[in-house]
């Protein structure tokens, strides 16, 4: 297969086989299967296909642009297994790799310390790469790895990349990525007082959004598309 670009990945022999539909949404349909590499190497993976309804598919690009430039940016990080391999993309879907484990708020509480360390490791990983995740409110986007012990980060539909990793507002972004991780920190363990002041201080970006857009963003996505507040756009069972 050709070098990943966020845009395209050139098919080759590669393709995609369904095996089951996991959720279907107004942003399209979301499928697990196997994803065969030109090597005929077969990859359990996940396939995110994009709406035809012209109203909506705007907005499902949107996200799904997201979530395939932050994995193409993230690439390098994919082999450790806590982060999707971007495996295939085009204009109406997009096929990244399966991670076994369980959803955060499913899983056995609590959770060590060294979970937590591993976690907080992989945002400066992200962040050494110029990308925040921008939704780990959701406990839902955090996987524990089916052995038990590594944190997997899924759903990079609202990521951001930046050129520029000291600009204001990317920091500003991946202080939140921090501070919502010390949130589910909190309910397994005491902080530190540090973590405590990171926990205490909200960025601009946030206090800005829960003064203007969240409540339009809210009634948009509980009350039109039916979102539950930990699933967001569909169940993260994978």
């Amino acid at each position: 297969m050709e070098s990943i670009a966020a845009d395209r990945i050139a098919p080759g022999k590669t393709r995609f086989e369904c095996q089951k539909v996991l959720k279907r949404d107004a942003f399209g349909q979301i499928e697990q299967g196997l994803f065969y590499r030109n090597s005929g190497e077969k990859v359990p993976a996940i396939r995110r296909l994009y709406t035809r309804t012209f109203w909506i598919r705007p907005f499902a690009c949107l996200l799904a642009g997201n979530e395939k430039k932050a994995l193409a940016r993230l690439n390098n990080l994919s082999a450790k297994g806590q982060i999707p391999e971007l495996l295939y993309a085009d204009g109406n879907y997009h096929v990244r790799s399966f991670i076994d484990g369980e959803v955060l708020y499913r899983h056995e509480r609590p959770l060590s310390a060294e979970f937590y360390r591993d976690a907080r490791k992989l945002l400066r990983d992200l962040r050494h790469q110029g990308v925040c995740h921008n939704d780990l409110a959701k406990e839902a986007n955090w996987l524990v790895s089916s052995d038990g012990q590594k944190p997997v980060l899924v759903d990079f539909q609202l990521a951001r990349c930046f050129k520029n990793r000291h600009s204001k507002l990317f920091l500003a972004l991946c202080h939140e990525d921090l501070r919502h991780l010390l949130k589910h920190k909190r309910k397994d363990m005491t902080v530190t007082a540090r973590e405590a002041r990171v926990l205490g201080t909200k960025a601009l970006p946030t206090r800005i959004w829960q003064m203007t857009g969240r409540q339009v963003y809210l009634f948009i996505t509980r009350r039109v598309l039916g979102w539950q507040d930990r699933t967001g756009s569909y169940e993260r069972d994978f």
